[in-house]
């Protein structure tokens, strides 16, 4: 296939000149030129007017226009076509001022070639057309950063000022551009937050992580307090010395918001139901299960009195199956709520809850303790402990295919430390993040709200490993002794 000609745009007054550059083309370019010749400036910008050109050869003398300023005023009419120089001037400095001014090459008549020029025609068109490549990017660019629903900045994260804030960056912190690109970012985190800030952007820098979000409080120009998501991600390197970050913003503040409602409303309905559990609990233990007793000791009375068959047998069946119903009632009554954490607080609950398990299941379960007793801020800190400690067990069994369990409790610095090992298939990390794993859902919040950490994992090899960690402002005393 024939490649199209290039057209070509030469101006040039001197007629010899002219002659032998028409010449040096038609010799490099054969076939594939197209040239058009004029020997005045006003004359080409007419010309560029009527038709396209792929390329301007120009003399920088002409008789109606000298020097740089031929360039700038085909600049000014032909923004999008290359212009090479010819001069019979073999100056460097004059050649530099020509390629600042626009030229994409500077070319001295005595020393063209066929080759020099069909290089040069080449390069000027492609190189001509890399700059508007990158200039159209560059446009792309500044209308989405512009344009954009995020506030974005331009950020030298060791120094902390700004190169460049778009306008919903600056509205987002209200704030106006001027007034951000004196200070630096650090300038409107909340005084709370500024050192947990200085030290993940230090470790950003430090490490040249490639990609980053954090969460903290800034507060406005007028005072309110608001939380930002930032995603930062290292952009440019400014004269080789230092890195230009982009910092993307999200005012999160109401989702901040709903999602504390939704821990409140979440702690208030566990608090609901373990109250309800509570109430149903005793109220099998107490009235059902102490009905059920004094039927059981009327039906042993009676069981003594009526010795004839078959009535005595009868008596016997219905003696021993309210007696499977009193351990029915009193099993139900205690998985609601345990009557030795109300009496014996959560070490003990934590003990019989070991052994309970142990007998159940058959699974042989060690529990390791330094810690003698516990006592919570708030009494249903306790209730969630055990709760996640009684879900952690009731996973074993369904899911482990373990044969030994150990269970250990002690005091760090940090707080209270509980850890559970099994040696069972181990859990997965789909399991670990599947939605429908409702039993690691509802203990993650429960963790939550005592402000502790709880740390998953497995392989299967090793079983699973589960860590409790509770912070000391969660708890008043924790008394140590040796427990085995």
């Amino acid at each position: 296939m024939t490649a199209p000609p290039i057209h070509i745009l030469l101006i040039e007054d001197n007629e010899t000149d002219a002659i032998l550059v028409q010449s040096d083309l038609q010799q490099a370019m054969k076939d594939q030129l197209s040239l058009v010749h004029t020997e005045r400036l006003n004359s080409a910008l007419e010309l560029i007017k009527q038709q396209s050109f792929d390329l301007i050869l120009s003399d920088l003398t002409l008789p109606d226009s000298d020097g740089v300023t031929t360039i700038n005023r085909l600049r000014e009419h032909a923004a999008s076509i290359p212009i090479a120089v010819l001069s019979f001037r073999d100056d460097e400095k004059l050649a530099i001022t020509a390629i600042k001014a626009g030229a994409q090459d500077y070319l001295v008549k005595g020393s063209l070639t066929e080759g020099v020029l069909a290089r040069v025609i080449r390069y000027s068109i492609e190189r001509k057309r890399i700059e508007e490549s990158n200039k159209k990017a560059q446009q792309r660019f500044q209308t989405i950063f512009e344009k954009a629903p995020l506030g974005i900045a331009l950020v030298n994260l060791q120094t902390g000022r700004y190169y460049d804030v778009n306008p919903k960056y600056a509205e987002i912190v209200r704030r106006s551009v001027e007034d951000l690109r004196v200070i630096n970012q650090s300038d409107i985190i909340h005084s709370d937050d500024i050192q947990d800030y200085e030290n993940e952007i230090r470790q950003i820098v430090n490490q040249q992580v490639p990609d980053s979000k954090i969460i903290k409080r800034i507060v406005r120009s007028d005072h309110t307090v608001i939380w930002l998501e930032m995603s930062i991600v290292p952009f440019e390197l400014i004269d080789n010395t230092e890195m230009c970050y982009l910092c993307m913003i999200e005012d999160v503040t109401e989702r901040k918001r709903l999602i504390e409602n939704l821990r409140h409303l979440t702690t208030h309905l566990q608090d609901v139901r373990e109250e309800e559990r509570t109430r149903i609990g005793r109220e099998i233990h107490d009235v059902l299960g102490g009905t059920l007793t004094v039927l059981k000791m009327d039906l042993d009375w009676l069981s003594k009195k009526i010795t004839k068959e078959p009535l005595h047998e009868r008596v016997m069946s219905l003696y021993r199956l309210t007696g499977e119903a009193i351990e029915t009632a009193r099993r139900v009554s205690v998985n609601l709520r345990p009557n030795v954490l109300d009496n014996l607080g959560l070490c003990g609950a934590i003990e019989w809850l070991v052994r309970e398990f142990e007998q159940r299941t058959s699974i042989k379960c060690v529990l390791e303790s330094s810690v003698s007793h516990l006592s919570f801020l708030d009494e249903h800190y306790e209730t969630n402990v055990f709760r996640i400690i009684q879900e952690v067990f009731i996973n074993i069994t369904l899911h482990a295919n373990a044969t030994k369990v150990e269970v250990e409790l002690f005091e760090e610095d940090a707080g209270l430390a509980i850890i559970i090992r099994d040696n069972g298939i181990g859990i997965t990390e789909s399991q670990l993040l599947d939605p429908g794993s409702f039993g690691i859902i509802g203990m993650n919040e429960r963790i939550q709200q005592l402000g502790g950490k709880l740390e998953i994992c497995g392989s299967p090899s090793q079983g699973s490993v589960v860590t409790l960690k509770i912070p000391r402002s969660a708890i008043e005393t924790v008394e140590e002794s040796i427990n085995d």
